[in-house]
């Protein structure tokens, strides 16, 4: 049973080097295909190149998925349906920092618009990304644990208390929701000090955004 086992594990990760190695040289394939493309910019973001593409480019440079689209010069990829505002691109480290761009259209009620979550992800998890959660949650005041920090809820008609919860991954579960509370929105971080956070330290989170 244990010979069969090993086995499995042994095919298993046999056929997803395979699949790599075939998505890598479909990569490289597409590449020598695809035509010359002159990177685009829109505002701070000043090199958009393959695998990214900006609304209007020709047809043919960067994937139609990782299109994004430049509103009052300020560069927005659609994500879940949500949009988020780009900060940064690395293409040494495939990364893209993104803020939601709730945060900083509304500068008196900084609470994400979108809800974005671990369900969002593939089985690695937001974890994969070195990123932590902070979920919003809306009800009644909470007085018995200090992982609840208040904000400022009133400027945002939110009708009741708002309090943001910053812990790692796995830290925060079903159990630590307080009876009355729902959640009003949920966004990422790559803040990975989790521990006696203010409403500053909340807010600088926010903007700052996160990497995928």
């Amino acid at each position: 049973m244990v010979v069969l086992s090993s086995f499995c594990c042994s095919a298993q990760s046999l056929l997803a080097r395979v699949a790599i190695i075939i998505l890598l040289f479909r990569q490289i394939h597409a590449a020598k295909d695809r035509p010359f493309c002159a990177p685009s910019s829109c505002g701070k973001i000043r090199n958009i190149s393959y695998p990214f593409r900006l609304k209007g480019d020709p047809p043919g440079c960067g994937l139609p998925r990782y299109e994004l689209d430049c509103v009052k010069n300020v560069t927005v990829f659609t994500l879940f349906s949500g949009k988020y505002h780009v900060q940064n691109i690395n293409y040494q480290t495939y990364k893209i920092q993104l803020t939601d761009a709730g945060v900083e259209e509304d500068i008196a009620c900084f609470i994400p618009r979108y809800f974005i979550s671990r369900s969002n992800f593939t089985a690695t998890g937001p974890e994969h990304y070195g990123i932590n959660p902070i979920p919003f949650w809306n009800g009644d005041p909470v007085s018995d644990d200090p992982r609840y920090v208040e904000v400022n809820g009133r400027l945002c008609d939110s009708g009741g208390h708002v309090y943001a919860v910053l812990s790692s991954s796995g830290e925060f579960t079903m159990m630590d929701i307080k009876v009355g509370c729902h959640l009003k929105a949920a966004t990422f971080t790559n803040n990975n000090h989790c521990n006696n956070v203010s409403y500053a330290d909340i807010h600088e989170c926010l903007h700052n955004g996160f990497s995928l």
